[in-house]
């Protein structure tokens, strides 16, 4: 693409995001300068930034393309696969139920999966959501998995390698956060994708997150390119077929990275998660409950991992990264939130790392923060 066209569409990009559903035109000036010269130098095709700040108003800023070869623009509907920012509604679900008295975080996995009896290491949910079982292995497909959540965890008993005492070290890992969702499918008696729909997603308005996109969805879905500089090509890891829908078989949900979601359904997550589980009104999870469990650091002390049932808890900002690169958080102490969406490969280039930096900064300037995402990260 020639720079002029690149500098037409940026124009034609940031006139279409003043009608990306905030409350008014509002764009921050701090991140149009930080992410404008990525798309104009050609190093990303698009990116779409969406901060808020407490009493909920946003400013949106969509540059450069969703789709590079049929010149579609990013904007707040722009469907994005969001991989491993769906742990933290695994976590929200999680919470949800402590609050119903469903289960606890306490609860021993052997409690809902008796295939766990036979496991050497007996661990909790907690433990689970935590990522300190203790366990590796057993992994199944993220995106488009093909069993359902109780055959995922049985998979992660019968191959999962112990490799440490339950709670003497963190590995991340997917398995974990299937295998405590299983368990809150066998309390509640509810499928997971039902549960989550009914009570979180349902009451917040998301109705484009989802584990398997809907043929609008899909006609609104971004494209994955390279950072490397250079001609845009498309992504060449792992992850790249994970966008190509529809499939010819049922997709069961998968907590760890399953979801889809657009910039204007995750700040609404994101402002929820600010305001200690309430958005605009609506409870989703009790303050109590919140602040005593989510908002608190779970992995233990010795444990040097800022992890909670589900999400990062970096100081006062909390939130989570997708492998595609997009990325949450919420600030518990001033209730600003911010969303990133970008579709790179999972390992970028150094172009991806460099905008997503500055982003952070712009937004710290932008929200006023005192202390800034990159004192705590």
């Amino acid at each position: 693409m020639r720079r002029g066209e690149i500098l037409a569409v940026l124009v034609y990009v940031a006139a279409l995001a003043t009608m990306c559903g905030c409350a008014g035109p509002r764009h921050s000036a701090e991140v149009q300068a930080a992410l404008g010269p990525y798309v104009e130098r050609g190093e990303i095709a698009g990116v779409v930034s969406v901060i808020s700040d407490p009493d909920y108003s946003v400013r949106v800023d969509c540059f450069g393309y969703a789709d590079v070869e049929n010149r579609r623009p990013m904007d707040m509907d722009t469907v994005f696969a969001i991989f491993s920012m769906s742990k933290t509604f695994a976590g929200c679900a999680i919470m949800v139920a402590i609050d119903r008295g469903i289960l606890s975080l306490d609860d021993p996995v052997a409690k809902y999966l008796p295939e766990f009896e036979s496991v050497k290491n007996k661990i909790t949910i907690h433990d689970c959501m935590c990522h300190i079982t203790g366990i590796t292995g057993g992994a199944t497909d993220l995106v488009k998995r093909r069993v359902p959540l109780r055959e995922a965890a049985r998979h992660f008993a019968e191959d999962g390698v112990v490799v440490a005492p339950v709670g003497a070290r963190f590995r991340y890992g997917n398995a974990h956060i299937e295998t405590a969702v299983a368990c809150l499918e066998v309390a509640s008696g509810v499928p997971y994708e039902r549960f989550l729909r009914e009570n979180v997603l349902d009451p917040l308005g998301m109705d484009d997150t989802r584990f398997e996109p809907t043929p609008d969805m899909v006609d609104r879905m971004v494209k994955q390119y390279t950072t490397k500089g250079g001609p845009f090509e498309p992504g060449q890891d792992r992850y790249r077929h994970q966008l190509d829908f529809p499939v010819g078989y049922k997709v069961y949900p998968s907590p760890a990275g399953g979801l889809f979601s657009t910039p204007r359904d995750m700040i609404r997550f994101s402002q929820m998660l600010a305001h200690h589980g309430e958005w605009r009104g609506v409870r989703i999870v009790s303050q109590k409950t919140f602040d005593e469990i989510w908002a608190k650091k779970q992995t233990p002390p010795e444990v040097k991992e800022p992890y909670t049932v589900g999400s990062w808890l970096f100081g006062d900002w909390f939130g989570h990264e997708g492998a595609l690169r997009t990325d949450q958080r919420a600030n518990l102490r001033t209730g600003h939130a911010r969303v990133f969406f970008i579709q790179t490969e999972n390992k970028a280039g150094k172009a991806f790392f460099d905008a997503k930096r500055d982003w952070h900064l712009a937004c710290d300037r932008a929200q006023g923060m005192t202390i800034p995402f990159a004192a705590d990260h």
